[in-house]
């Protein structure tokens, strides 16, 4: 059985739509496929990292203890990426806002969201959107708001003031 986090988005639906479980435990993909993994999940400041450090990392072992000693430093590197990949994406969604709310588990990512939302106690349906009763442009009576003194009867532009027109 695995073991995910549940992390909430605040102000999204209360439909589910803002929620993420992101897994505990070693990432595969992350070791096998490094900067793949991090541009799929777009952690865009941990791949730039991720790229820098390897680049640093596997020139400075190259030139000071060899190839053999590279490739076993660039293996530790995908070792550590495998075991804190999950972390930094639950860094990146903290970043974005998103609030750790509880935790879930089963053996697949589908049987944790069930298992989640059996024992979620907020409601599932959206409050109604009320129908749109007044204007979008409430007409306003230009011509009472102006001073008796102003023109407010000529045209400013290309388009007249509001208001009755003169002469009719």
């Amino acid at each position: 059985m695995r073991i995910y986090t549940v992390h909430e988005l605040p102000g999204a639906p209360l439909d589910g739509a803002g929620l993420v479980l992101v897994k505990e435990g070693f990432s595969f993909p992350a070791f096998l496929l490094s900067w793949v993994w991090l541009a799929f999940n777009r952690l865009w400041i941990a791949l730039a990292l991720w790229i820098g450090l390897t680049a640093v990392v596997s020139f400075l072992a190259e030139r000071l203890l060899g190839v053999e000693a590279a490739a076993v430093c660039s293996l530790a590197l995908q070792l550590l990426l495998g075991f804190e990949g999950n972390d930094i994406r639950r860094w990146t969604l903290a970043r974005k806002g998103y609030r750790e709310i509880g935790i879930s588990g089963g053996s697949s990512l589908e049987e944790a969201e069930r298992r989640f939302f059996e024992k979620w106690d907020r409601p599932l349906d959206v409050a109604p959107v009320a129908p749109l009763t007044a204007p979008v442009w409430p007409r306003r009576d230009a011509v009472a708001a102006a001073p008796a003194n102003t023109a407010m009867h000529e045209v400013f532009g290309l388009f007249p003031e509001a208001g009755p027109k003169r002469g009719s």
